[in-house]
């Protein structure tokens, strides 16, 4: 099949379907009573409320992004409407890929697959969750229907464009993951498409793949510099890369060898600094606490500092840093699932919900989330067997899909397991080895195996059909 064939001018087909399919999607959320939450939720949902307000949002430790699409959601009559806007939006995206890889599933099949994800995969636990995660396989399918399926005409499909430059824009994990695709994609369409080096479609195409990706980095950019007049992604990303640094044992290395003449606010505590990214980071008596504390008071020495420890412990330490992190990757490729203790009551997640209003706050109390009702191994074992048995029939499908015909779909195939995998590399380099990180994505696979396993099966019964059958005579 010719590169082009599938076209993403259409961001949303049927739309009777896709609403059921996003129906399906908020099964768990259903089950538990309440929007699922996660310990960020209510930092997400605060943003909104300030930004409805007319308020300052605060956003050091996130971008904004998300807490501007919650707006129309954070209040107490509009809160369920967003797993169905998520559901409805991946449901979209899902149909959008399968038809850029040349795969048009009828209504039907469409709500098939989607009650088969819902039921046995991850997805259900992100849609219907008050967090930006669901925007990370937006990211990954979305890149390969601008990359590899080409608009009527060369026109750029705007909503396409548009809603991965926000999905891109929702977590600072996705400008890295973006940027990888981006460039591995370009790369193999043109060494593959003779068609795609002309200059004018070589520009049309890297306007459409790229494009997202700048504007992205502008809509996270610019509130940095409106707000507080630093041009960067995050005010934060240091302390982050630091607390890595300080969990593998690499920063407490090149303290010790820099101390004696370099004095850094650190170097105060660096005998009781614990391998401990989550200490580092989160605990009410780690460094970044008490740092959050003393710029509160306005003393920025820890901030100013944390990027030069983290340049220099680079230099120092690089191939130990660059050990740990594919070591950490290979395990977070691995680990998925649910973890008990990120679904579970979160106080400042009440306080949130109660400023939505009294009887959202008492819906959160009575969740089965907030009272550890939710069938957390359960899943976590289902989800393992689901995403198993779906690279068993992938092993068995590929091979049986070869020729040009099937080209996108081998292609979607490879796109989504690159993504997995830059996914994990990502997240197990710039934080820690955690279920959740690759759960948000890992439901993809399960999503490549039905469809994969339909279409042999099509193939065997379009071969198996006399030929004037088959062509309608």
């Amino acid at each position: 099949m010719p590169y082009g064939e599938g076209e993403p001018e259409r961001l949303f087909g049927g739309w009777r379907p896709l609403l059921v399919a996003a129906l399906l999607t908020c099964v768990l959320a259903l089950y538990n009573h309440f929007p699922l939450t996660f310990s960020d939720t209510g930092n997400y949902l605060d943003n909104a409320r300030d930004i409805a307000h007319g308020h300052r949002p605060w956003f050091f430790f996130r971008p904004v992004t998300y807490g501007i699409f919650l707006v129309p959601f954070a209040s107490a009559f509009t809160l369920w409407l967003l797993p169905v806007a998520q559901g409805l939006m991946i449901a979209g995206v899902v149909d959008l890929a399968l038809r850029s890889a040349a795969i048009s599933l009828s209504g039907r099949g469409l709500v098939g697959l989607f009650a088969v994800l819902s039921s046995v995969t991850s997805l259900s636990w992100f849609s219907g969750q008050i967090m930006p995660d669901i925007f990370t396989p937006v990211v990954i399918l979305l890149s390969f229907a601008l990359i590899w399926a080409s608009a009527p005409g060369g026109r750029t499909p705007w909503p396409t464009f548009a809603l991965l430059s926000f999905a891109i824009a929702t977590h600072l994990s996705h400008f890295p993951l973006s940027g990888i695709l981006l460039l591995a994609g370009l790369g193999a369409r043109l060494a593959t498409d003779p068609a795609a080096r002309a200059w004018r479609k070589l520009g049309s195409l890297t306007f459409r793949a790229g494009g997202p990706l700048l504007v992205a980095l502008l809509a996270v950019i610019a509130p940095n510099y409106v707000f507080h007049g630093q041009p960067v992604l995050s005010r934060s990303s240091a302390i982050f890369a630091l607390g890595h640094l300080i969990g593998d044992g690499a920063a407490q290395r090149y303290l010790e060898r820099v101390c004696p003449v370099r004095r850094y606010g650190l170097c105060a505590e660096r005998a009781d600094l614990r391998a401990d990214v989550d200490w580092f980071l989160w605990s009410a008596t780690g460094p970044r606490a008490r740092s959050t504390q003393a710029m509160a008071r306005g003393d920025s020495t820890f901030l100013r500092e944390a990027p030069l420890i983290v340049v220099g412990t680079l230099r120092q330490e690089w191939p130990a840093v660059l050990g740990h992190s594919l070591r950490a990757t290979a395990e977070q490729l691995g680990t998925f699932g649910i973890h008990p203790g990120e679904h579970s009551f979160s106080a400042a997640v009440a306080a949130s919900m109660e400023r939505l209003g009294p009887g959202t706050g008492r819906a959160y109390r009575a969740s089965r989330q907030a009272n550890r009702a939710l069938p957390v191994r359960m899943a976590t074992v289902l989800h393992y067997a689901s995403v198993g048995a779906a690279l068993l029939v992938l092993l068995w499908s590929l091979p049986r899909l070869g020729g040009p015909r099937h080209r996108p779909f081998r292609i979607l195939v490879a796109t989504v397991f690159l993504g997995l995998v830059v996914n994990a590399g990502i997240l197990a380099s710039l934080s820690t080895v955690n279920p959740r990180y690759q759960s948000r994505v890992v439901w993809l696979v399960v999503l490549l195996g039905a469809v994969a396993a339909l279409r042999v099966v099509e193939g065997r019964g379009a071969a198996g059909r006399p030929a004037s059958a088959a062509s309608g005579s």
